[in-house]
Formats: C-alpha cells, sequence, structure tokens
C-alpha cells in the first residue's frame, strides 16, 4: 500500500532527501521532493510514467479512510 511505502520512507533516513518528519510524535511528515517520491512509487510500482498528479490522487483516497490527513496551511504535508 502507498500509505506503508512512505511510512517506510519516512523513516528511513537514506531518502530523507525526498521525505522527512516534521514531528514524527503526531506522524506529521512533509514531501521536499514530491516528483522523487513519486518516481520512487512509480519504481516501486513498475509502473515507470508514475507521477506526482497520480500519486496525489491515491493520497487523497486516504483522507476518507482516516489512513492519511492533509495538514492544512503547509504544503504537501501531511499526517498519519
Amino acid at each position: 500500500y502507498l500509505w506503508e511505502f512512505l511510512h517506510y520512507l519516512v523513516t528511513d533516513k537514506k531518502y530523507e532527501k525526498y521525505i522527512a518528519w516534521q514531528n514524527p510524535q503526531k506522524g506529521i511528515f512533509r514531501m521536499v521532493d514530491h516528483n522523487g517520491v513519486a518516481k520512487l512509487w512509480g519504481k516501486h510500482k513498475k509502473r515507470k510514467n508514475m507521477t506526482y498528479d497520480k500519486l496525489s490522487r491515491a493520497l487523497r483516497y486516504y483522507y476518507s479512510k482516516d489512513i492519511l490527513a492533509k495538514v492544512s496551511g503547509q504544503r504537501l504535508t501531511y499526517k498519519f
């Protein structure tokens, strides 16, 4: 699942240039390089044409499932 993939990336220091914690205690993270995250997700899913637009559509699906929430007023910032 995408949310598990994002959690994996944010907890691994080698992906800090793509995604990083803003407040790990509250589960808040920010995509530093959103296009880079999309490319990593595309590589993981074996889909070369993955874009941030496609990835963000999947992220919005998680809002209604209470898996992920957008942090209002902060660009590219989300909460698990």
